[in-house]
């Protein structure tokens, strides 16, 4: 009897690593699909010095679509701005007062922003923490928004990809009750 058991468990153990395997590669899929849009931006990897993140977060445009037309009814400009997205990536990672290696990655990030025609929007640069906001820009449409923060405790990235008004995304704010101006505590 005890035989069976460990043969139900080695199944169930096969099972759920197959069901896991399965799952997994839509999202890598996803995050491919997604490398070739001009809104992407390529965080790199903290795992090897920070193990897995905290948060890790990708969807993709189907997902998004699906959300958007479940918001309809209710609320038409967010679906219309959902419309728009490709996709949303976070990737945090805590770092325990070790922030060396994502600070140098935050900066790595920053430069290549820059380089590949990013606008900066937000830049707070305290001793103990940096905020950091880009957007990318064809016209009059955001292709691209990328929000990074590192602080003593925590690194986060943030990648809103696809085309997005900056009219829709002020309206949105509106309609959640955000104020941009006092979430930051520029004192």
């Amino acid at each position: 009897m005890k035989r069976t058991r460990t043969n139900k468990q080695i199944l169930s153990r096969l099972f759920t690593g197959l069901l896991c395997t399965l799952m997994a590669v839509p999202v890598m899929a996803q995050e491919d699909e997604l490398k070739d849009l001009p809104g992407y931006i390529d965080f790199g990897d903290l795992s090897s010095t920070y193990g897995e993140p905290k948060i890790s977060i990708n969807i993709g445009g189907t997902l998004l679509k699906f959300v958007g037309l479940m918001s309809g009814d209710d609320d038409p400009e967010t679906a219309r701005m959902m419309a728009g997205l490709k996709g949303v990536r976070v990737m945090g990672y805590p770092i325990d007062n070790n922030a060396a290696v994502a600070k140098d990655r935050f900066d790595e990030v920053k430069g290549s922003l820059k380089s590949n025609g990013w606008e900066p929007i937000v830049q707070v640069n305290e001793d103990d923490e940096r905020v950091l906001i880009y957007m990318k820009m064809s016209g009059n449409v955001m292709d691209g928004m990328t929000v990074m923060t590192v602080d003593d405790e925590e690194v986060m990235f943030i990648n809103i990809i696809g085309q997005l008004d900056p009219r829709q995304l002020g309206e949105m704010m509106e309609n959640f009750d955000v104020d941009i101006e006092d979430s930051l505590d520029l004192d």
